[in-house]
């Protein structure tokens, strides 16, 4: 068994002008304050090339109970079913957003959110959930959602 707070770990490479606003350090050290252990950790390129107000940060979700499942043969509930995605930013916007994640609360905010998840309701857990924090032009925006 790994020692790392995760089954599954990657980070893709980032186009030219894009960097990772944070490590994998701070990012391990978040998830075992809050004792977490996730599916999968994917550090990722965002899907869009171009200048945007609106930046993704980070994405935490939690599969559903019932049906597929990511990374998990169907009906497997003793693994994790929670995953985290930390996006790459415009290096330009690194500063920014690496505040956004550590001292403005993203980071840990994903992080108790993946907590609560996996001890929710049952009937919350029969669906797809997700947690997503934004860079709204130089403001944190925190999404919820269920899919």
């Amino acid at each position: 068994m790994q020692d790392e707070p995760w089954e599954h770990y990657e980070r893709s490479r980032t186009w030219t002008g894009w960097s990772y606003p944070i490590g994998r350090t701070l990012v391990e050290a978040a998830l075992r304050k809050a004792g977490v252990r996730l599916l999968s950790l994917d550090f990722s390129q965002p899907g869009h090339g171009g200048d945007s107000t609106v930046i993704l940060l980070l994405r935490a979700d939690r599969y559903a109970d019932i049906g597929a499942t990511y990374h998990l043969t169907r009906g497997t509930p003793q693994r994790p079913r929670t995953a985290l995605a930390l996006s790459a930013v415009p290096s330009s916007l690194r500063p920014q957003a690496a505040e956004a994640l550590t001292t403005g609360g993203a980071l840990d905010g994903a992080c108790a959110w993946l907590a609560r998840a996996e001890k929710a309701d049952p009937t919350w857990l029969d669906k797809a959930h997700d947690w997503t924090a934004y860079l709204d032009n130089g403001v944190l925006r925190v999404v919820e959602g269920e899919r």
